[in-house]
């Protein structure tokens, strides 16, 4: 038989389905088999598979006392905007980032009157807030950004 100038020997039996599974678990038991000897036989490999992970840096116990604090906050001002004591505590613990994004797109710092007018809108989005899946401190981050540059075009649109 010939094939576009090529000949194929047709003599030669072709692989069944089932001659093809049996070949090809023959040789995933020889590679498994084959990894097992070599993991066994070089003690060093198997005790840096057994070794436990390198331990990670504790947090800073500050840091997740200010987290919690931000989250208590949030959730409070979700259900209550105007309670005055959660958005002191929120703006104590944030302050570094929310005066950043003061500066960093409003040319402004904490003493402005544009804060007053960012507050609110921080406050505002705080029904967003979702404690299973957000971090607080990089959440307020994100609405402070978001917020300042809102704030930032409406002032451009208004000149």
């Amino acid at each position: 038989m010939t094939i576009s100038g090529q000949t194929v020997n047709t003599k030669i039996p072709l692989p069944t389905p089932s001659d093809s599974a049996s070949q090809v678990a023959a040789d995933d038991s020889h590679s498994s088999h084959h990894a097992l000897h070599s993991l066994t036989a070089d003690p060093s490999s198997l005790a840096a598979v057994l070794e436990p992970p390198a331990a990670l840096p504790l947090p800073d116990p500050a840091d997740l006392a200010s987290t919690e604090r931000t989250r208590a906050a949030l959730l409070k001002l979700s259900e209550s905007p105007r309670d005055t004591v959660a958005l002191a505590a929120l703006w104590d613990e944030n302050r570094p980032s929310i005066e950043h994004e003061l500066h960093r797109h409003l040319h402004s710092d904490s003493n402005s009157q544009l804060l007053q007018q960012l507050l609110p809108r921080l406050v505002w989005h705080a029904r967003f807030f979702c404690d299973e899946v957000d971090d607080p401190k990089t959440w307020v981050a994100r609405c402070a950004n978001l917020e300042a540059r809102r704030l930032a075009l409406q002032l451009i649109e208004n000149r």
